[in-house]
């Protein structure tokens, strides 16, 4: 059967193509940079979105299905119905926390004097908006008539820190004339004493401030701005101040854009400094610097156009996106080497165009099978249910495949316009004629001017030295390793990396905290701390909703409502003591209804004396806003009770998670159709869609790779290795990243795929070099693809770790985890194509059947006799021999050089 039907194929038109291309190069040169100039355009319509929920939550997320079903019976009300507890999404705010310095306790006298010339500073900002003039009092969302202050320490105390004096505060509910009020949330560091509830001391306070978030949401922001100018700037001796404001996370990623902008520059020059000095020889005339350069112009254009049209196409920008160009150059300067190293590989007493045809033939062929599996990686990420996933994805995908048009356009007619110099024998650098090194008149011409062929009959040859890297993995490193006792000791090692790795993949931690989005320099920092250090002993307040209309007189509803309710008190994740920490309406409804003597026969009683009684006591009237009344208010179509939660950390995030799990289970398991929500379960659904699509993805991934292979890679046994290959280093990459503190998230789940990718170029060529070689034994096999794949498999793992080693830099959690499996998948598929993969080929690879010797043998018979006409000073003819089809290869290029 044959197997190289489109590999044969595709390599022909490649070579016609860049014979074309050699021709009419002109064209190739300017037209990419028209189209890059037009789309760049785009750019000026760039939306940038920075909304975290929508970027980082997923699209299907249950938490979402429920806020739409809540929403339609429970509507926030910022004008006379708001209450913070009750709200459906975050919302605008601004928060405080304060903590005492060199007090115990920030409820001294002195320190909360401090404390309330703060809070008046704040309800004095004002911001303008057209000819009106907005106080926190115009922007608050209301209860009745009055803002709802949820700072009712300061409440208490009326404004007045001498009034701390006396009054005497318990915790987490005090007693104030007859009403109880939960301060719970707003002091933390408590302790009280050991029989009483009464507060002994309490090492911080929290201030929150709830803005309107709909009709005066422009407004409400800009008082943010101002809020944090505010708190930013305020000095105090007495406390410590920790903030945040719903915005904080959107100016966070706008500032990591701009921190990112000064690598992206350095980068640049740091990979264009690396091409030159790469493409350099001691040959002036063969050297390169200029197209290497140009090269990394390749990439640059392939990223501009792809900002400018998926803007045109109003695609949003996002902060992970600024990632794109540092994968984009590293895969550019790695299509650049091939093609320039491919270029060297050709005679160069061939003509311009048919040296060209050749470079395509095998380094386009190459690029075109890395181009196709690196867009794949991107294309399976693009169809994420995370919306930053997706989006970074497509504006990967699309660089990648501008950067391969422009590879065969632009930088093949750069090529062929430099390859003009070439043949003209003029220097790289001045661009002056020169002559060979044998021709050369003086030591100093050999060293600085000298280059190129002679044009001398008797000159007339070609350099055939070896790379010294080349060198040392043939006639040192190779022999080295196939070696038995080294085999037993890389088995060793690789059954400890496997452990290690597995080990890792035990400990892997799912999802990502908050804290983990932001700069780590950022204010918010500092507020999560204080916030994990003090306040997390009353956590988020849970709604229980019933959204479906249910006979609430009747005892076995009832009975549902308390059994429930004791179910969610019954786990660790919330208070045991339901009566200071549950809010629910019919609970206190039949209590009230017991205490006051009011009796009810039906429904219809059971309505009228909640709305008649129950609901008019001032008490009572903030569950106004949990019970929903039919049109005819005969039936409770929906309602809803509140629990408070114990210990919920951001930091622990598998608590969290299990946390929001197991509410949701209780809820399922009611015969009643209930749902339990919190506004953060929006973001916290983003655990439970981690695995399934990091799984999705990965079988996806490997699959299409796979498939890919087998296409252009003409040998079916390279599947097998290709595949036992990629699972070992994605195990690795897992297994490492978890050791090296990075989480399985939306981000790393992403880039783990992408590692596939990239991982294809270091093991399928290296086998399929292995398959056809001519040796006769396994370890000369072995060795000989080293020989020929060693040098470019290094080559690229510097290049593309110096690429993306810049985000190493950043401060900030998620470009850092980019950094750290982009190297990880790098390292260790560089360690499996030069150490694991030959060792274990040379040991248990496929052994040379007679059939395939004797078929290949008028082959060999035929190099011979080129090679012999070649060494007589003929036009050199490069034959397609199997060795020579490993070309191909991504990187082969460079080992002829």
């Amino acid at each position: 059967m044959t197997f190289d039907y489109i590999e044969k194929r595709l390599s022909r038109l490649l070579e016609r193509y860049g014979k074309f291309v050699a021709s009419h190069y002109l064209p190739f040169i300017v037209t990419p940079v028209v189209i890059t100039v037009m789309l760049g355009f785009g750019v000026l319509r760039i939306q940038q979105n920075t909304d975290t929920e929508y970027l980082f939550s997923p699209e299907n997320g249950p938490a979402k299905e429920h806020r739409r079903q809540i929403e339609k019976h429970f509507h926030v009300n910022y004008d006379t119905g708001f209450m913070p507890d009750r709200k459906t999404e975050v919302g605008r705010y601004a928060h405080s926390l304060i903590v005492a310095k060199d007090s115990p306790s920030v409820l001294r006298e002195g320190i909360l004097h401090e404390i309330i010339q703060f809070h008046q500073e704040v309800m004095n900002l004002t911001v303008e908006s057209g000819n009106k003039t907005y106080s926190y009092e115009n922007l608050c969302g209301k209860w009745k008539t009055e803002c709802v202050d949820p700072n009712l320490v300061l409440k208490l105390l009326h404004y007045n820190a001498r009034n701390i004096n006396f009054l005497t505060l318990s915790y987490p509910f005090t007693v104030v004339q007859d009403a109880k009020f939960f301060i719970g949330s707003g002091l933390g560091g408590v302790q009280i004493q050991d029989d009483k509830d009464v507060i002994v001391f309490a090492k911080a306070i929290s201030l929150v401030y709830s803005l309107r978030s709909a009709e005066l949401d422009d407004v409400s922001r800009r008082w943010e701005d101002a809020f944090i100018a505010l708190a930013s700037n305020y000095q105090s001796d007495k406390f410590n101040m920790t903030f945040i404001v719903s915005t904080t996370f959107d100016d966070d990623f706008v500032d990591i854009v701009y921190s990112m902008i000064d690598l992206l520059i350095i980068s640049f020059f740091t990979l264009t400094s690396f091409a030159v000095v790469s493409c350099m020889m001691l040959d002036w005339v063969a050297s390169k610097p200029l197209l290497a350069t140009l090269g990394v112009i390749s990439a640059l254009l392939a990223v501009v156009s792809s900002f400018g049209l998926l803007m045109l196409f109003g695609v949003p920008f996002t902060h992970l996106v600024i990632g794109m160009p540092f994968l984009t150059l590293g895969v550019g300067i790695d299509d650049t080497f091939i093609m320039i190293a491919s270029w060297r590989s050709t005679s160069p007493h061939l003509s311009v165009r048919d040296r060209l045809g050749k470079t395509f033939s095998e380094a386009a062929l190459s690029i075109t099978i890395t181009s196709i599996t690196d867009a794949l990686a991107f294309g399976i990420g693009a169809i994420s249910n995370f919306p930053s996933v997706r989006i970074f994805c497509c504006y990967c995908g699309v660089a990648i495949v501008f950067d391969y048009i422009y590879q065969l356009t632009f930088f093949g007619g750069c090529m062929a316009l430099i390859g003009r110099r070439e043949k003209q024998n003029r220097h790289c650098v001045t661009f002056r004629k020169v002559v060979s090194k044998k021709e050369a008149p003086s030591t100093q011409y050999k060293l600085f001017c000298a280059g190129g062929v002679s044009k001398m009959p008797e000159n007339y040859e070609v350099d055939k030295s070896e790379h010294i890297i080349m060198k040392f993995f043939n006639e040192y490193y190779g022999p080295f390793i196939t070696k038995k006792w080294f085999k037993g000791l890389t088995l060793f090692v690789y059954l400890g990396y496997l452990g290690v790795s597995i080990f890792g993949c035990l400990q892997l931690s799912e999802g990502i905290n908050p804290k983990q989005l932001a700069l780590e320099d950022s204010y918010s920092v500092g507020y999560y701390d204080t916030h994990e250090t003090y306040f997390i002993q009353y956590g988020p307040v849970v709604q229980m909703v019933i959204t479906t209309p249910q006979h609430y007189s009747d005892a076995s509803v009832q009975e549902e409502f308390r059994r429930v309710l004791q179910e969610l008190r019954d786990t660790s994740y919330f208070h045991k003591d339901g009566t200071h920490t549950t809010q629910c309406w019919l609970i206190e409804y039949l209590e009230f209804l017991n205490q006051s003597g009011l009796s009810y026969d039906g429904e219809d009683m059971f309505i009228f004396h909640l709305r008649n009684s129950f609901l008019n006591f001032q008490s009572y009237m903030k569950y106004e806003v949990d019970v929903v009344f039919s049109f005819d208010n005969t039936t409770i179509e929906a309602s809803r009770c509140l629990v408070i939660s114990h210990n919920i950390s951001n930091a622990n995030v598998e608590r969290k998670r299990e946390f929001m799990d197991r509410s949701r289970e209780i809820a399922a398991l009611s015969w009643i159709p209930m749902l339990v929500y919190h506004p953060s379960f929006i973001f916290d659904d983003h655990f439970a869609a981690i695995l399934p699509s990091t799984i999705q993805n990965v079988l996806i991934a490997v699959v299409s790779m796979l498939l890919v292979s087998l296409l252009l890679i003409p040998q079916p046994i390279c599947g097998l290795y290709v595949t036992i290959s990629i699972t070992s280093i994605i195990v690795g990459v897992i297994g490492f990243m978890a050791l090296w503190d990075v989480g399985l998230d939306f981000v790393s789940m992403i880039i783990i795929v992408v590692c596939i990718g990239f991982s294809v170029d270091y093991t399928a060529h290296v086998a399929y070099v292995f398959v056809i070689s001519q040796r006769d034994s396994r370890n000369e096999r072995a060795i000989e693809s080293l020989h020929l794949l060693g040098l470019p498999i290094l080559q690229s793992v510097f290049s593309t770790i110096l690429a993306v080693s810049l985000i190493s830099t950043t401060k900030t959690y998620m470009f850092r985890a980019i950094f750290k499996e982009i190297f990880l998948g790098i390292l260790f598929g560089g360690i499996h194509g030069l150490l694991f993969l030959p060792v274990f080929l040379s040991s248990i690879g496929p052994v040379r059947t007679r059939h395939k010797k004797e078929k290949r043998a008028e082959t060999f018979k035929n190099i011979k006799i080129l090679r012999g006409r070649y060494n007589a000073g003929f036009e050199d003819i490069l034959p397609q021999s199997p060795v020579v089809l490993i070309s191909f290869s991504k990187r082969q290029g460079w080992a002829s050089q």
